[in-house]
């Protein structure tokens, strides 16, 4: 009997101190920090001074000096850039990457007569598409013009006169879709034969255009207005949806969804190939900043009154809210000088504070939740490209 009581006494003490074992490694459990394996890098710009940082650390790995006002726009690895101020020579050139080679340049030289301002520019095929206007010197009466320029070697194929400003280009069905401006307003929508210039059809547009998106089943002008319009590859309008407060933003295809939001503080999804309501997601931000669909995940980020930045996952078949994440923020955040960046599962958040002549940078890894750097500069500073393996951002 005595051999049972103390078998039973020592299973006893070992359960307990077992048990003890257990309560105290779970007290001291140290969660791992996810591993960060992001891969690319962030150009800023200062004046005439670009500096590259390394989007896993921020560290500075390059930077360039140009001479005169530079910029590039990247159009599936074609980088076409354009350099020099409004005044005098202006340059569009072809680059292999944004600091690297120069592959070509064509000048539009200023005159005794005239100055030269490039707009909007696109890359189709072989062809560069490049607008621009003539500024006379004396009367100040400008005449704009879109060339058609060899992507290898910078010749002009061809060059159209324009009755306005081109504001932006798009492609539909092997046609160039342009939208011409007068300062603020839309004036027309035209369709271009990108081969001989052709202006094959032009409509009038009252509503002043926010973003021209060539899709797989439709041309959709997004506007400034409360109204998302489709149209055909003849410019016949094929539907309207209106919202409930205009600036209408973002704009992304997803199977036959068509994804943006509004100043009303919705999300929409609606049908692509007839405009009808498929969900909407409210929020509360007065601020909308940013939007972006990858893997059947919608992301929104948005201002939240003046203390954060917060950052939703939205399920893209239902509009369902399946995460959020806030990051705090101080009241010299200015929500109309931060610009938001998603790629590859992060967002990069940019904010310039000009009265304190200082800019903020901060990376976040969204479906961790996590932190990955914050940056402040002591000088005014401006995003320029994000390059990382899958793709170019700007």
């Amino acid at each position: 009997m005595k051999s049972y009581k103390l078998f039973f006494s020592l299973l006893l003490m070992f359960i307990v101190i077992a048990s003890c074992k257990k309560d105290d490694d779970s007290n001291f459990e140290e969660i791992e920090a996810p591993v960060e394996n992001i891969v690319g890098s962030l150009w800023i710009s200062s004046s005439n001074l670009f500096t590259e940082l390394d989007l896993k650390d921020n560290r500075q790995i390059n930077s360039l000096t140009t001479l005169d006002s530079f910029n590039c726009n990247e159009f599936d690895g074609v980088f076409i850039c354009t350099q020099g101020e409004h005044s005098g020579t202006k340059t569009v050139m072809r680059k292999g990457t944004f600091n690297g080679e120069l592959m070509w340049s064509k000048d539009y030289v200023k005159d005794s007569n005239k100055f030269y301002e490039i707009g909007a520019t696109l890359v189709y095929k072989s062809t560069v598409f490049v607008s621009y206007m003539t500024i006379n010197t004396t009367t100040f009466n400008t005449t704009h013009y879109l060339d058609a320029l060899n992507i290898e070697t910078g010749e002009v194929y061809w060059t159209i006169e324009l009755n306005n400003e081109v504001k932006r280009m798009t492609l539909y069905q092997d046609k160039i879709i342009t939208e011409l401006s007068l300062g603020s307003s839309t004036q027309e929508i035209l369709s271009i034969d990108p081969v001989g210039g052709n202006i094959d059809k032009r409509i009038p547009f009252t509503d002043r255009v926010s973003k021209l998106v060539g899709g797989s089943s439709s041309i959709i002008i997004m506007t400034w207005s409360n109204n998302v319009v489709s149209m055909d590859a003849d410019l016949n309008e094929n539907w309207t949806f209106n919202t409930g407060s205009p600036n209408i933003l973002g704009g992304y295809e997803s199977g036959n969804q068509f994804i943006f939001y509004s100043r009303d503080e919705k999300v929409y999804s609606i049908n692509k190939d007839n405009g009808e309501l498929i969900w909407e997601h409210s929020y509360s931000g007065k601020y909308p900043s940013a939007i972006d669909v990858s893997n059947d995940i919608v992301f929104i980020s948005y201002k939240e009154e003046r203390t954060a930045i917060v950052t939703k996952t939205l399920d893209i078949f239902s509009g369902e809210e399946l995460d959020s994440f806030t990051y705090p923020i101080t009241e010299e955040w200015n929500a109309s000088s931060t610009k938001s960046y998603f790629f590859d599962d992060h967002l990069l958040l940019f904010n310039i504070v000009p009265a304190n002549n200082k800019a903020n940078i901060v990376l976040m890894n969204i479906p961790a939740k996590t932190l990955v750097w914050e940056l402040e500069l002591d000088q005014i500073a401006y995003p320029h490209l994000i390059i990382t393996p899958s793709d170019f951002y700007q």
